[in-house]
């Protein structure tokens, strides 16, 4: 009985450390990225392509990526814009030993190496014209050992991460304002 009682207490101890949870690749917590105070995002709803399933951002992440297009430079009532953002996993490695057959990992050991892209496609019209488009890549490595929050906490930082730089990045493309020869090369 004492054996039992060990194994959950134990149990009940390291299954929130091992537990999968799950990823908020639509959500995000971009520190230093302003957001809008606009009511409606002018990308409209940008979809998020992951695997087969499309997701919706969340309002933060709308507003941020609303306040890239700036309202002097691309007036709401003469312009508005599209975008999506595609995400993809390509493991860097073969299949770990730690796999029983196929699918089935010998829990909560599983190590991954993979490397995560967000390409955002992004396209402004202004009076019914094409006036920009832009594609941004960004990609991040995720290298875990154990499967469970551990790893997940790891995809979701590396998802904000990618978010504030294209948040970043479609910012300064969309700058009007700018100096010429800023054009030629840019700092992220």
């Amino acid at each position: 009985m004492r054996s039992i009682v060990k194994f959950l207490c134990t149990a009940f101890v390291l299954a929130p450390i091992l537990a999968g949870c799950s990823m908020k690749l639509t959500q995000g917590d971009l520190e230093g990225v302003p957001q809008t105070e606009e009511l409606f995002s002018f990308f409209g709803n940008i979809p998020f392509f992951y695997g087969g399933d499309t997701l919706e951002l969340s309002q933060d992440l709308l507003r941020a990526y609303t306040k890239a297009a700036s309202d002097t430079d691309f007036p709401r009532g003469a312009c508005r814009g599209e975008a999506n953002i595609r995400a993809t996993v390509v493991q860097n490695e073969p299949p770990s030993a730690w796999n029983i057959g196929i699918l089935i990992p010998f829990w909560p050991i599983l190590p991954v190496n993979e490397s995560w892209t967000y390409t955002l496609s992004a396209r402004i019209f202004c009076d019914g014209a094409l006036v920009r488009h832009i594609e941004f890549i960004e990609q991040q490595e995720i290298k875990a050992t154990l499967y469970g929050q551990l790893r997940t906490d790891l995809v979701n930082k590396a998802s904000n991460e990618m978010h504030r730089k294209l948040v970043q990045r479609l910012t300064f493309e969309l700058n009007t304002n700018r100096p010429t020869d800023l054009n030629s090369a840019s700092d992220y």
